[in-house]
């Protein structure tokens, strides 16, 4: 029965009507009502407390009282919450009687719809103190955890962007084995530093264009193999170490030193300064010298592996040797290994350096180069090894139509003995004056000047020898020089007795060993790996302090202003962790600190082809000088002989085509560059400490702008 026909029939009727239900639907009515209460508590009295219930009051719990009693209307409204529900003023839900036997289903019905919808439509009670204190408790740690994590992954990629902290016994893991600081020093003799824009050589090209490199390395005077060698071996200047040219006479041991000659230059007396591999090894770093000019010297100085010159060695065996020793178990493994590839100088001697036999004999070396890279890269090993690439001087194209006969300018008889090549070194008799020598040398050099064929120069050692060539503090220097232009040379009749009508083929058709600073002069250095990470990497400016960024997608080379080969002492003593040599070297950059530049200079190259004119300007572009920061002590040959310690003064700024003084006049240095204030530290400049700070407090004020986002959104 509907409650419109409750509604319809008289109260007496109803009345009736309810009597007679109650013995055959009392109980169902009764069965129903109670049903309805067991989940109307289910509801608001359940185990979640979500709408108000008595806590810990279990789903499906019985309601108390008797089970027979019948409800009415009014007792559900009233349990229920009266108008609460829905009741209005002056009506009980429009029904007209309020007898407890006036109950039936529909209505059980009609109150479990007034429930639901009080049920949906109340406002949930606004959480407690408490339970905000959790969530926020909560919350809080998370973000914690995620900051934790976030400056983990960050600090670890940002150590690749400042200086490693790097000791000799810091340990780097390629995945299945252990690798110690480990940096490879390789020298291409001979290879010019405009040899890379060829086009010949894409592997050290590549290097160049994603490591560190100078425009060009500076050589040390003379422009020889074997005084650059040690220069970059010892860090001193040739003057300093004592090797001051190929060939030289030493007037203390009465002795002749000459590269070639075994016997007469692998004794230790010649060899000042204290050589990389001495160094490392003094500190416990284990050493491995492949060939390297001076390495023989001294029984060897005490190296764990050394391997003699051969000349005629492949140039694939080179790269198998550095590999087997890479490939040493970690307690016999050498971190410091030096490797000399003599190639391109021999051909170039042999050939000249603007022919198609050096092109090929560069695109061999970079071969070479490309298969040492690819091994490294098959043992995951391209990231955990630094390799430095350098040369010791660079070549010029020589011929018959630019020798320069000195016997026909001075008596040779009165020479003792002549060092050197191309250049000359005159050392006369006793009894000669030398005044005189200099004098007449003096006055040819100057009438060809008259006649605008000038090609050489002459200087005393102790009168008007370049400052900036570090070459006249150490008596195995010749007292007077004859230094000619690049590609002439300094020779006698007895030694070079050719006319320039001659068609045979005349030889050597490459010198070096000019003017240090010299465009044909110039060496290479190219750097990659750990150690110099903070100084290139993905997305870094090519050049430090600019703010054009490069694409995305690999590492970027970073161009720095060009440096002395005295530098690379102490740039490997610090790839491998380890001090510098004990006595202190020449060099003037601490700790990796290059000036960047933004572009490549226009490289001077030779004009026409073999035996004809070329450029002997040494450029016009001005260069930001290296800033000394040190005066070092360095060892330097005495009168008797006797290796002694001597103040040198730190290298001056070097300046293009500079004014050669008058006998008796003084070289002057070039004052250095102030720095113009402290600027703000960037990210890449700070130390792991200071870096996690900065990075704390990014994320900090980001944490609290977002937190007040929450709260005012909430509002």
């Amino acid at each position: 029965m509907t409650i419109a026909q409750y509604v319809a029939v008289p109260a007496n009727a109803a009345h009736d009507i309810l009597s007679e239900s109650s013995d055959d639907e009392g109980s169902c009515a009764d069965h129903e009502v109670l049903k309805e209460e067991e989940e109307r508590e289910k509801l608001l009295a359940g185990g979640n407390g979500l709408f108000g219930g008595k806590p810990g009051v279990k789903i499906g719990k019985k309601v108390r009282g008797a089970r027979g009693k019948k409800k009415g209307v009014r007792d559900v409204v009233e349990m229920m919450g009266g108008k609460r529900l829905g009741m209005e003023e002056g009506g009980e839900f429009g029904l007209g009687a309020d007898s407890d036997d006036e109950a039936d289903s529909e209505e059980g019905e009609e109150v479990d719809l007034l429930r639901e919808k009080e049920v949906f439509e109340r406002k949930p009670r606004r959480p407690s103190v408490r339970r905000i204190l959790l969530y926020t408790v909560s919350l809080l740690t998370f973000l914690l955890l995620l900051i934790s994590a976030s400056l983990s992954l960050s600090h670890r990629h940002h150590s690749r962007m400042v200086p490693l902290d790097i000791t000799k016994d810091t340990r780097l893991s390629n995945g299945t084995h252990d690798f110690r600081p480990t940096t490879l020093l390789i020298s291409l003799d001979g290879f010019r530093a405009d040899f890379l824009d060829r086009g010949l050589s894409p592997a050290l090209t590549a290097m160049a264009n994603s490591g560190l490199s100078p425009r060009w390395l500076t050589p040390a005077f003379p422009s020889v193999t074997f005084p650059n060698h040690w220069t970059i071996a010892t860090g001193l200047y040739p003057e300093s170490h004592g090797i001051v040219g190929n060939t030289f006479w030493d007037p203390a041991l009465k002795k002749e030193f000459f590269y070639t000659d075994p016997a007469r230059s692998m004794q230790d007396e010649w060899w000042g300064g204290e050589p990389l591999w001495v160094t490392a090894e003094r500190q416990g770093v284990k050493s491995a010298v492949h060939m390297w000019p001076g390495s023989e010297a001294n029984d060897g100085w005490g190296l764990s592996y050394l391997d003699h010159f051969n000349g005629t060695e492949s140039l694939s065996k080179k790269t198998t040797r550095i590999l087997e020793w890479l490939d040493l178990p970690l307690p016999e493994r050498p971190q410091f290994i030096a490797a000399y590839v003599p190639n391109v100088d021999s051909i170039g001697h042999k050939f000249g350096p603007n022919t198609t036999e050096l092109d090929l004999t560069i695109r061999e070396v970079d071969a070479m180069l490309t298969d040492l890279l690819d091994a490294l890269d098959a043992r995951n090993l391209t990231d955990l090894i630094n390799i430095v690439v350098v040369s010791d001087h660079g070549m010029a194209s020589t011929s018959r139509e630019r020798l320069i006969y000195i016997d026909e300018i001075i008596d040779m008889s009165l020479i003792e003995h002549s060092d050197g090549w191309p250049l000359y070194g005159l050392r006369p008799y006793p009894n000669v004056n030398i005044t005189a020598l200099y004098k007449t040398l003096l006055a040819e050099t100057l009438a060809d000047q008259a006649k605008g064929k000038k090609h050489w120069d002459v200087y005393l050692r102790d009168e008007n020898m370049p400052a900036r060539w570090h070459f006249s503090n150490n008596n195995r220097i010749a007292p007077l020089w004859v230094v000619p232009e690049a590609g002439y040379a300094i020779v006698t009749r007895e030694e070079y007795d050719v006319d320039a009508s001659d068609k045979g083929k005349y030889e050597p058709a490459g010198l070096h060993g000019y003017d240090n600073l010299h465009p044909l002069m110039r060496a290479i250095f190219v750097a990659k790996g750990p150690a110099f990470r903070h100084l290139y990497g993905k997305g870094r400016s090519r050049a430090l302090g600019l703010e054009k960024e490069e694409e995305e997608g690999g590492d970027v080379g970073i161009v720095v202003e060009e440096f002395g080969n005295w530098e690379v002492h102490r740039i490997v003593c610090e790839s491998l962790g380890i001090g510098e040599a004990v006595g202190g070297t020449n060099a003037t950059i601490k700790d990796f600190a290059f000036k960047a530049v933004s572009d490549w200079p226009v490289a001077e190259e030779e004009k026409g082809e073999e035996g004809g004119e070329i450029d002997t300007s040494t450029g016009t572009q001005a260069r930001e000088s290296i800033t000394p920061t040190i005066t070092a002590t360095v060892p330097t040959s005495a009168n008797e002989g006797v290796v002694s310690i001597q103040t040198i003064p730190a290298d001056p700024n070097p300046q293009p085509n500079p004014e050669l003084p008058e006998p008796g006049q003084e070289g002057t240095e070039s004052p250095p560059v102030e720095n113009s204030g402290e600027e703000e530290k960037k990210p890449e400049d700070m130390n792991p400490w200071e870096y996690a700070k900065w990075k704390a407090e990014k994320l900090r004020i980001a944490l609290e702008k977002w937190w007040e986002g929450v709260w005012v959104g909430d509002d």
